[in-house]
């Protein structure tokens, strides 16, 4: 079991002030389990939101192991008609994988803004 801190509804109030943010939520990799949340109420769903997200982490993880890469996956984007998902991978633990997924309405958003400000909160995280 993955342990966050206490205050898990203010954890993720740095990504929140994405341009264009619309959802984000730390998902444990193995369950697909929303371990903390924020969202601007568009009404996105978070839970299949977060699903696929830990789906797709653990097919590319699974390619990238079968290729023999010496790199780990460090992030996806996924890219929609109307926005974009950035799913990060993060490691609190050597046993444990953490996915931080973000969701950004492709109107508003700037990628190259939005991937920094993810970097460094994953940075502060750790």
């Amino acid at each position: 079991m993955i342990c966050l801190p206490p205050a898990t509804e203010t954890l993720l109030d740095p990504v929140t002030t994405i341009d264009g943010f619309q959802l984000a939520g730390l998902i444990d990799a193995s369950t697909g389990m929303v371990l903390a949340s924020a969202e601007d109420g568009d009404g996105l769903s978070l839970s299949t939101a977060a699903a696929g997200a830990a789906d797709i982490a653990g097919v590319l993880s699974h390619v990238a192991g079968a290729l023999a890469v010496s790199d780990e996956l460090e992030d996806i984007m996924v890219t929609f008609n109307n926005h974009f998902q950035l799913i990060r991978m993060l490691k609190p633990a050597p046993t444990q994988t953490v996915i931080l997924l973000v969701v950004l309405d492709r109107a508003r958003a700037n990628l190259a803004m939005a991937r920094h400000a993810i970097r460094s909160f994953c940075v502060g995280f750790a």
